[in-house]
């Protein structure tokens, strides 16, 4: 058996209406919407790592690291230039960079649907430990400490906040996921929250929201179980990107981080040395992208931190966050 650990970050669209049976998870194009500034237009971002055993000369078994990406939004009408200070050109490890659009599954040819919520505690400290160990192996690769703070912890999916179910509890509200430049379909494994170790209080201003005060994750996690007899392959229906073979073996593990992050995470800062004080950014802003509505939303409840922080700080606010009353169009193909 291998293992497919999948990690959501930065302003991925949960649509959890069939959760019981499939997972779609959207991630915004801003340049589609008007009145978003550049600075806070999101870059989509696919890596999957492993490790494989190969023999060297001297008949010793090693581990050599391989990753794979798929980078950017491909445009419509051929538009597929990078956009200005990206860096899209294809890495030195790598035989190609792709570009993702619209409908994306995850299959495990097969193997019956399933996806569960239920976790033991046993799988709880060794999703934790798991998550841990891959932000220290990131933090050496890329010659950094990892310090106290980035320790995380793990819980149940259900900590995430429903912006239909919680936040609007009671209003009509339609959210439509095809707003989404790229859709991912998922429809096998178990579904996780991941929390900063001292996770800050969680207040939705202005006042009344029906989200209560509470701590809310950070990002969240899908692993998957791929048999040894099988495979899965991620598939992708609306674009020239290769698809990807997961291999099913023992002891085989795979990492996949699907990103949708801004150039330049910390948009309180002014430029070095520059102190003034800003408001600062906060994506969750734009999930009222996806919706659809008669007339303009009011109020807009935003998450912020109680008590708030010291400017400078950067922005935490690309939490996740769902639309549970709206069911996914069913995947092409």
């Amino acid at each position: 058996m291998s293992k497919i650990t999948v990690n959501f970050k930065n302003l991925c669209a949960f649509f959890t209406k069939n959760l019981n049976n499939e997972l779609m998870v959207g991630l915004l194009d801003l340049t589609d919407f008007y009145d978003v500034q550049e600075q806070d237009f999101h870059y989509p971002k696919i890596t999957i790592e492993t490790e494989k055993k190969v023999l060297n000369p001297n008949g010793e078994w090693v581990a050599v690291p391989q990753c794979w990406t798929y980078e950017g939004f491909q445009r419509p009408k051929g538009n597929c230039f990078p956009a200005e200070g990206t860096d899209q050109t294809m890495h030195s490890h790598l035989q190609h960079t792709d570009h993702i659009l619209g409908t994306i599954l995850l299959e495990i040819p097969g193997v019956a649907p399933k996806l569960s919520k239920e976790l033991s505690a046993a799988k709880i400290e060794e999703l934790t430990a798991n998550e841990n160990q891959k932000r220290l192996d990131t933090a050496k690769r890329n010659r950094k400490t990892l310090k106290s703070e980035d320790q995380v912890k793990v819980d149940v999916f259900d900590r995430a906040v429903d912006i239909q179910e919680e936040i609007y509890k009671g209003r009509q509200l339609r959210a439509n996921p095809l707003l989404c430049k790229a859709r991912f379909y998922f429809r096998h494994g178990t579904l996780f929250s991941i929390f900063p170790e001292d996770p800050p209080l969680i207040r939705f201003t202005p006042a009344g929201s029906g989200a209560p005060d509470d701590v809310y994750p950070i990002e969240t996690g899908l692993e998957i179980e791929v048999p040894e007899n099988s495979y899965a392959v991620l598939r992708f229906l609306n674009s020239d990107a290769r698809d990807f073979v997961f291999l099913g073996g023992a002891g085989q593990s795979y990492y996949v981080t699907i990103e949708n992050s801004p150039l330049n995470h910390d948009h309180e800062q002014n430029g070095e040395g520059d102190e003034e004080e800003v408001e600062p950014t906060n994506h969750f802003q734009f999930y009222y992208k996806l919706l659809e509505t008669d007339q303009p939303l009011e109020p807009m409840f935003l998450p912020n931190e109680f008590p708030p922080r010291p400017p400078n700080a950067g922005d935490p606010f690309c939490i996740p966050g769902s639309f549970g009353g709206d069911p996914p169009p069913p995947p092409e193909g």
